[in-house]
C-alpha cells in the first residue's frame, strides 16, 4: 500500500511538474507573441506616419502648382497686353515716321 501512495504521489508530482511546465511554455509564448505584436504595431505607425508625410507633401505641391500655373495665367496676360501696346508702338512710330518723310 505504501508503495502505491509513494507511485501515486510521484505521478501527482510528475503531473504537476508537467503542468508548471507547460504554463511556463505558454507565458513564454505569450511573452514572445505580445512582443512581435508590439513590433508590428510599431510598424504599422512609422509605416502610417510615412504615409502621412508622403500625403502632405503631395497636398503641398498640389498647391504650389495651382500657385504655379495662376502665375503663369497672370504672365501670359501681362505678355498679351505688353504685345499688344509694343505693336501700337510701333504702328505709331511707323505713322511718325511717314508724316515726318511727308513733311521733309
Amino acid at each position: 500500500m505504501t508503495s502505491r501512495m509513494e507511485k501515486g504521489a510521484s505521478q501527482q508530482t510528475s503531473l504537476l511538474d508537467v503542468l508548471k511546465k507547460k504554463m511556463r511554455q505558454a507565458r513564454e509564448e505569450a511573452e514572445q507573441a505580445k512582443d512581435e505584436a508590439d513590433e508590428v504595431k510599431r510598424q504599422l505607425e512609422q509605416e502610417r506616419k510615412k504615409r502621412e508625410d508622403a500625403e502632405a507633401e503631395v497636398a503641398a505641391l498640389n498647391r504650389r502648382i495651382v500657385l504655379v500655373e495662376e502665375d503663369l495665367e497672370r504672365t501670359d496676360d501681362r505678355l498679351k497686353i505688353a504685345t499688344q501696346k509694343l505693336d501700337e508702338a510701333s504702328k505709331a512710330a511707323d505713322e511718325a515716321e511717314r508724316l515726318a518723310s511727308k513733311i521733309n
